[in-house]
């Protein structure tokens, strides 16, 4: 498969070869295996009743000492717990595709406007490593407005930032919402998300919805906004992550269309951006 970014030698130049569209399309390849992870699990959990679960295996592990310190959990608490272990399991894994993501945009913006450097495309390609290895050791939002600031981007990268921040009280206060993670000057921490919203005269068609027979849909772009009080659990269905997979998208979007425009290159004439040059 073709790389986004290449370091290229002909006989006569160096060139970096540069296709952001593939970037986009690497990221939609580990978002759509992201989603279908939260699928599977999403349907699995929820397709076990107590019943079943209450039914004995061969052999159960159980500590039934009178000394114990907390009660034999239910049913409905063993769920819930889950559900949150899951939730940080599958923002955990979006935060890192998302990191990924965000330092080989900053890889190609920095190989395709870095000014010439050293007597071959190798000192090049180093000094380009140099300067995402610095990056790579800034915090996220640091990372978020580096990239909002070279692209000149004037839509904003928040959604992405808010989901790191999601990931982190889930890790580090499994999911209770602290004052540090609240919105600025808020008792509340909140989300933004940007989604096609498709609709018909049967209602709202959503992951989970069962309308059938042939329908008339419309779809509107809508933003929404999802929020959770400081001292209450951080908590996100199935519709929740499809809406996040579309609002990481939009967010992308705007970062891919920023290179093309930095280097004012039409993408819909040209995907690919060559820069070429002597160097020595």
């Amino acid at each position: 498969m073709q790389n986004s970014l290449q370091f290229e030698v002909t006989s006569s130049y160096s060139r970096v070869r540069a296709t952001p569209l593939l970037l986009a399309n690497e990221l939609n390849i580990k978002l759509e295996q992201w989603f279908q992870n939260c699928k599977y699990l999403y349907l699995a959990i929820n397709k076990l009743s107590e019943e079943e679960f209450s039914e004995k295996l061969q052999l159960e592990y159980t500590y039934p000492c009178p000394l114990r310190t907390q009660p034999i959990r239910g049913f409905d608490q063993i769920r819930n717990e889950l559900i949150t272990e899951i939730d940080l399991l599958n923002y955990h894994q979006l935060v890192k595709i998302i990191h990924e993501y965000i330092e080989q945009s900053y890889r190609i913006y920095i190989s395709l406007t870095e000014p010439e450097d050293g007597k071959s495309i190798i000192d090049f390609e180093l000094r380009v490593n140099s300067l995402c290895k610095e990056f790579h050791k800034r915090n996220f939002p640091d990372k978020l407005l580096t990239i909002s600031s070279k692209l000149n981007l004037t839509n904003s990268l928040d959604i992405i930032n808010k989901i790191n921040k999601i990931r982190n009280c889930l890790e580090h206060r499994y999911g209770v919402v602290a004052e540090e993670d609240c919105d600025a000057d808020r008792k509340y921490m909140s989300i933004q998300w940007y989604y096609p919203k498709i609709e018909s005269e049967k209602g709202i068609n959503s992951p989970l919805s069962n309308i059938e027979g042939e329908q008339n849909i419309k779809i509107v772009f809508d933003d929404e906004i999802k929020s959770f009080q400081q001292g209450s659990k951080i908590s996100f269905d199935f519709d929740d992550n499809t809406k996040c997979i579309f609002s990481i998208n939009t967010c992308f979007k705007t970062i891919v269309d920023g290179i093309y425009n930095i280097v004012n290159v039409n993408q819909s004439a040209n995907e690919t951006i060559i820069r070429e040059f002597k160097i020595g």
